[in-house]
């Protein structure tokens, strides 16, 4: 079924000559989101009933780190998961072209694709935002 889409190739075309502000703008952004998506995921961890592996355990390790700019391929992620081998870490972010990550645990996929609406609507209005104030109008 086809799909038809408006787009503003003057703001499209204003956005790739100042990608770099942009993404510094929308790093706050991707960090915020990744924090979310963290702490949403902690109801959903796995308890055991006892520490078998003389390990941290899984609920206690969670972490949020970045964000991180990658001009060369125009894109701010930021990271957030669970330091310990039954879990991982989910990324998240704002990327021009293909993912680049791999799926993640359940319990961290299911707040992150529950919380990605809203951050799309976030990172709309910010790109909006830095373009009016980089360029203004007469």
């Amino acid at each position: 079924m086809p799909l038809k889409v408006a787009l503003d190739f003057r703001l499209l075309n204003k956005l790739r000559k100042v990608e770099g502000p942009v993404l510094d703008d929308l790093a706050p952004l991707a960090r915020e989101h990744a924090s979310t998506v963290l702490q949403a995921s902690r109801t959903l961890v796995p308890v055991g009933k006892r520490d078998t592996d003389g390990k941290p355990p899984l609920s206690a390790s969670g972490f949020v780190d970045g964000p991180a700019v990658n001009g060369e391929k125009s894109s701010v992620s930021a990271t957030a998961g669970y330091e310990h081998e039954a879990a991982g870490a989910i990324h998240e972010g704002f990327h021009w072209g293909t993912q680049r990550f791999a799926e993640p645990v359940h319990f961290l996929r299911k707040p992150a694709r529950k919380g990605r609406a809203k951050f799309r609507k976030a990172v709309a209005a910010q790109i909006l935002a830095t373009l009016s104030r980089l360029f203004p109008s007469r």
